[in-house]
Formats: C-alpha cells, structure tokens, sequence
C-alpha cells in the first residue's frame, strides 16, 4: 500500500516533518519521498504545480487522492478508510473539513 503513496516535502518545514512522523508512526515504509529545495525555488517547479498548483509543501499523493495540507494528510493516513478507493475522493474532502474545524 504505501508504495502507491508519495510525498514531496521541504527541509526544515514543520507541516512537512508532521507528514514524515504520521507515516513513519504508522509504519508505512517504501512510500516515496522527495526533497524540495525553496532555495533552489523548486516548490514552484511544474512537478510541485502538477500536485498543488499554489506550489506549497507537503504535497502528499495516494493513488489518485492528494492532500495538500498536513492536517489533512494525517487525519486521512490516520483513518481505516484512506484504503478504500471507493470513499477516497469523499475522504479528502472530510479530511480537509475535519482539519479546518480542529485547527480553530
């Protein structure tokens, strides 16, 4: 399962380090990962755009599922649906609500 999932991340960003611990946490090795450098202005590279076109870190990809935003990613890792395909794209959408209500 988690060599469907990728994350593209940049150093030193907390919202990035909270994916990396949820995945780690969860066990879920083989996923892939790549390093951004803002330095370099990667994040507003095409590859970064393709998966968030605000160009903004963590990017995180599960199948055709992508969450964008850290609250979101662990809240769907977190949850026993995230390996439905069925409830996936209803998944984000809850994920990302979910997230918005506990970040007030």
């Amino acid at each position: 399962m988690a060599e469907s999932m990728s994350l593209l991340w940049g150093s030193g960003s907390g919202p990035c380090w909270r994916v990396m611990l949820a995945l780690e946490e969860k066990k879920l090795q083989g996923y892939r990962h790549k390093l951004i450098s803002f330095e370099k202005n990667e994040h507003k590279s095409q590859e970064v755009l393709e998966i968030n076109p605000r160009g903004e870190l963590p990017a995180f990809k599960h199948g055709d599922i992508i969450l964008n935003q850290s609250t979101g990613a662990c809240l769907y890792l977190e949850s026993p649906k995230h390996k439905s395909e069925k409830k996936g794209k209803n998944m984000r959408k809850n994920c990302c609500h979910l997230g918005q209500q506990r970040s007030f």
